[in-house]
């Protein structure tokens, strides 16, 4: 299963858990007290996956992975009254020494910052906690984009796009950055949850190729230029 696909049935699935707690609660139906436990599973579930999500990624990010779900183990862990720490009153300041030990010790993903030119047809790109830049020149027949507390820049300017591609985006917190040439009509059909989307391109009167971009873009936005 791809990563954007996973992401997206995670957080589906908790966003309609949200609104059916929500909903039958207003109706008198159930009485819900544990947001606590709600969150917790949402919060160590979401580490959990982006961890998973930075090591199986093309290019392995082992230390924020592993770092990621130590995180979402220890907020379960807490959920499951294993341990009794405050997690969030430790989180902000061991975050901020991880800052500071990243800058010291190098310890940074390989692709974070760094635009990296991409002759392949590879379309999938996922940033979790990073920012990740490509730039494709050679063919290009559409592919998932995927931001999660993060960006994704993807420079297609230079790329030779197929005739009806099909971009699946998907960001959570995050954003994305799409520029295309002016022989490409965009066709926009991505939908927003507490976010959305911007399209900026300009499509030269002779342009007759079309790309659509479909996805969700939730707490996150999606540019187009």
């Amino acid at each position: 299963m791809r990563k954007d696909l996973l992401a997206r049935a995670f957080f589906g699935v908790m966003i309609v858990a949200l609104g059916g707690i929500l909903l039958l609660q207003n109706l008198d139906i159930i009485k819900f007290n544990n947001w606590g436990i709600f969150w917790g599973i949402f919060w160590g579930s979401a580490f959990i996956l982006a961890g998973l999500s930075a090591i199986f990624s093309k290019r392995p990010l082992w230390f924020w992975g592993i770092l990621l779900i130590v995180i979402g183990l220890f907020i379960g862990l807490n959920l499951s009254d294993i341990i009794d720490v405050n997690f969030w009153s430790i989180f902000f300041p061991a975050l901020i020494i991880l800052v500071g030990a990243s800058v010291i010790f190098n310890i940074k993903p390989s692709t974070s910052k760094k635009s990296e030119d991409d002759d392949s047809s590879d379309g999938e790109k996922t940033a979790i906690f990073y920012g990740q830049e490509s730039r494709v020149k050679g063919n290009y027949e559409g592919g998932a984009l995927t931001a999660i507390f993060g960006g994704v820049e993807l420079d297609l300017r230079q790329a030779k796009i197929k005739d009806g591609s099909v971009i699946s985006v998907f960001t959570f917190c995050g954003g994305i950055t799409i520029m295309m040439p002016d022989d490409i009509v965009v066709k926009n059909e991505v939908r927003g949850v507490f976010g959305g989307s911007e399209d900026k391109s300009i499509a030269k009167s002779s342009a007759k190729k079309e790309v659509y971009i479909q996805g969700e873009c939730i707490l996150g936005g999606l540019e187009i230029k």
